[in-house]
């Protein structure tokens, strides 16, 4: 924590530099800038999170660690090309579309909405993004066709790359807090491109596309979303939407690592936790839990806090706590 401090300290005093510590999913994801996404924690315990963000001459870098498993879904907020790559080598396989890769890599994303991804407890992500006409001309080849290449969202393989990103990430954060110069800011952008680079021009790069069995969850799950206030049973389910018990179940295996019950249940108790973070004076525990099924409120204390590590109440205290300070 003492290096952290020392490493972050004086970063108030640069421009386009922020350090945040997360307690929750969807705080974490209102830190991510340039970007609107939505969480849903998957692995059970309490949340931390870490997003460092700068900005190297028109590229912007965002450090994004979280410690437990979650999806996220998105989409950049403007004309941008974003590679994201680990920064640590992952507890466990990336899972996007509904597609599992077993291997580190970069996932490229050019102005569109971010795949569908299950992201691994206690990863730390990098991300890169700027202007695709700023890439374009920083090119040493202009029709390299880059963009035809990122025309939709695609992945790279890099066995060993993230270690080189690793190390090159803290030594800029050094230089950037020691010697804020323009010249260091377009020499450490470039340094992070040309890694990139290096990647799109192996040519191992695979388009992403959702699988058929993502396609089914898809279906099952813009159900359970549109049936939220109404009792649940996954034979109702499997008739809505036209499959077996058996193709459900495989299906939500494949592509989440959970079964659709187990899913119902996260997504459910995720959105009480979002409510109860935004709580107010007149919101109450029974009222948000009642509202989403859960009519037993002593078992539902015991899953919402074996999944975010602390009683429902205490979120809503917290909530009602950072209101009052905030003003």
């Amino acid at each position: 924590m003492e290096n952290k401090k020392h490493l972050f300290g004086n970063a108030a005093t640069l421009p386009s530099f922020s350090h945040d510590d997360t307690k929750d999913v969807h705080q974490h994801a209102k830190c991510l800038k340039g970007w609107r996404l939505d969480f849903l924690q998957m692995s059970e315990g309490p949340f931390e999170g870490e997003v460092v963000l700068f900005e190297l001459e028109g590229l912007k870098i965002i450090k994004d660690r979280i410690s437990q498993s979650v999806l996220k879904k998105g989409e950049l907020e403007n004309a941008s090309i974003s590679f994201s790559v680990p920064l640590s080598e992952p507890t466990a396989p990336l899972v996007c579309q509904g597609k599992t890769y077993p291997h580190p890599g970069v996932l490229a994303l050019s102005k569109g909405e971010l795949p569908e991804i299950k992201v691994p407890a206690g990863l730390e992500l990098l991300c890169l993004s700027m202007d695709s006409l700023c890439l374009v001309e920083l090119l040493d080849d202009p029709e390299a066709g880059i963009e035809q290449s990122l025309e939709a969202p695609c992945f790279m393989p890099i066995p060993d790359g993230y270690r080189n990103l690793a190390r090159l990430f803290e030594f800029t954060c050094h230089s950037r807090l020691l010697h804020d110069y323009t010249a260091v800011r377009c020499e450490l952008r470039d340094d992070f491109l040309s890694q990139m680079l290096v990647c799109l021009e192996r040519g191992e790069v695979e388009k992403i596309t959702a699988s058929a069995r993502k396609r089914v969850v898809d279906r099952a799950r813009d159900f359970i979303v549109s049936n939220e206030d109404d009792a649940m049973t996954i034979l109702t389910l499997c008739r809505a939407i036209g499959v077996s018990r058996r193709k459900l179940q495989y299906c939500f295996q494949d592509c989440l690592g959970v079964s659709p019950v187990t899913y119902i249940r996260l997504y459910r108790l995720n959105e009480v936790h979002k409510s109860l973070l935004n709580g107010t004076e007149t919101t109450h525990v029974q009222d948000e839990a009642a509202r989403r099924g859960f009519y037993h409120l002593g078992r539902f204390s015991v899953e919402y806090r074996r999944l975010f590590g602390e009683r429902p109440s205490e979120t809503l205290r917290r909530a009602r706590s950072h209101r009052v300070e905030s003003g």
